[in-house]
């Protein structure tokens, strides 16, 4: 009827159209899993950070996103995506004890911030550390994960 919306099945994401009809350069159904970041110690930056609780145990911990710079891939990995990698670190307890307490000072340190006795978790997206980056296997295929966050 008159004054009915009309659609355009294609989204403006700023001065570009996105259409919903994708194409690849090579057969997805094919396609195989790229090598993961190789082990080692990359200068990385949060990206985001939040507060949760975790469905196992009901503890409290940070989720934690860390960018890995392209700019920071070694020079003969080739695969890796030319945005960096984003790897997440889920290892951080902020449960009020002496040992959460003292791994979360341990974390500020690594990361260039004092902690006291309140803390604000969205002040931590902006700031860089080092980050240890290990393999690990998950559903037969090895990924890249950090497996502990290094003093400078």
């Amino acid at each position: 009827g008159a004054g009915a919306p009309s659609f355009d099945f294609a989204t403006k994401l700023g001065e570009r159209y996105v259409s919903n009809s994708l194409e690849f350069s090579s057969n997805v159904a094919e396609a195989e899993a790229p090598p993961p970041l190789p082990t080692g110690t990359y200068p990385a930056e949060i990206v985001s950070a939040e507060s949760k609780v975790s469905n196992t145990s009901g503890n409290r911990y940070l989720a934690i996103r860390f960018r890995i710079s392209p700019d920071s891939y070694p020079a003969d990995f080739t695969d890796g995506d030319d945005d960096g990698t984003l790897l997440s670190y889920n290892r951080l307890l902020v449960e009020d004890t002496a040992q959460a307490r003292y791994r979360l000072r341990r974390f500020g340190d690594a990361v260039g911030v004092t902690i006291g006795t309140q803390f604000d978790v969205n002040s931590l997206v902006g700031l860089t550390a080092n980050v240890a980056v290990g393999h690990s296997e998950y559903d037969g295929e090895t990924r890249a994960e950090i497996t502990g966050i290094v003093a400078s």
